[in-house]
């Protein structure tokens, strides 16, 4: 499952160095990347010696940590159709709410912890209901306000 996307010049790994204890997560680029890996040592000095730069690592990592809350919420809370409408309202809100979005059917479940069966049963549904449209890795939003219906449900 896809717990965090990182973008350019995004920081990652801070945890294990602050809190000293390894952390068993691993990170696979999709595109071409470049990874600069900071030392413990090196990371913790600038912390100390730059507060300002503390400041943002303790922003990011807050942030980060809402997000992550967020997302338990979603897996506890939301049925599998309201994961996937809440992930694809989510991802149309980054790409400015244009309406269409570039995903797989396999990325959406992976993004939201259900099989890619589930997630091409509803989008199936959504498509003959008008909600949306799809094509190979494409997806265009129709009907935002029946995305939000789906995605207020909660388990009962």
């Amino acid at each position: 499952m896809v717990i965090n996307e990182m973008h350019a010049h995004d920081l990652f790994g801070e945890l294990g160095l602050l809190t000293k204890k390894p952390r068993s997560t691993s990170a696979i680029a999709r595109t071409k990347s470049e990874v600069l890996v900071i030392p413990a040592r090196a990371f913790l000095k600038i912390i100390q010696q730059e507060p300002q730069f503390a400041i943002s690592i303790l922003e990011m990592t807050a942030n980060r940590s809402q997000v992550s809350s967020e997302r338990e919420s979603a897996l506890v809370f939301m049925d599998a159709q309201a994961r996937l409408a809440h992930l694809l309202l989510e991802l149309d809100k980054q790409e400015a709410d244009t309406g269409y979005i570039t995903i797989s059917q396999d990325e959406l479940a992976h993004r939201t912890g259900l099989i890619r069966q589930t997630v091409a049963k509803a989008l199936g549904k959504w498509r003959r209901q008008g909600y949306l449209l799809t094509g190979r890795g494409r997806i265009v939003l129709l009907n935002h306000k029946s995305l939000r219906e789906l995605e207020n449900q909660l388990i009962v």
